[in-house]
């Protein structure tokens, strides 16, 4: 970077946070890893810093915070039942080995060239 360039960047002054909570950052993330709802934590603010904030900005300036970051999701392993503890069990793995048998719809229309398109009386036949 050019020398003129780079005084007039050390010559700005710090820019102050824009939100109030930004200095209580990390109090915040780990009050809220410890299990505190929005409005503990808020609560917490006004007794012991003065900071009077609602628990709906608390949420807000951790959701924004937390919205570009990649966040892993958690889901607990579906139980593990033996068939024979479930007769319901049984009985989804007897409709499962069922074979489906799908049959044709028949035809509402009947279609010829140069005619128009025709509907049938008794579901495909003429």
């Amino acid at each position: 970077m050019e020398p003129e360039l780079r005084t007039i960047l050390e010559s700005l002054p710090e820019k102050a946070y824009r939100s109030k909570l930004e200095p209580h950052r990390e109090l915040i993330r780990e009050l809220r890893r410890k299990g505190q709802t929005y409005r503990e934590v808020a609560h917490l603010f006004a007794e012991r810093l003065g900071l009077y904030v609602a628990p709906s900005t608390l949420h807000s300036f951790v959701k924004v915070r937390a919205k570009h970051r990649k966040r892993t999701q958690f889901e607990l392993p579906p139980v593990q039942l033996a068939a024979e503890d479930s007769p319901v069990l049984d009985r989804v793995a007897a409709l499962k080995t069922k074979p489906t048998v799908r049959t044709a719809k028949p035809s509402r229309f009947v279609f010829r060239e140069n005619e128009p398109l025709t509907l049938t009386n008794n579901g495909g036949e003429q």
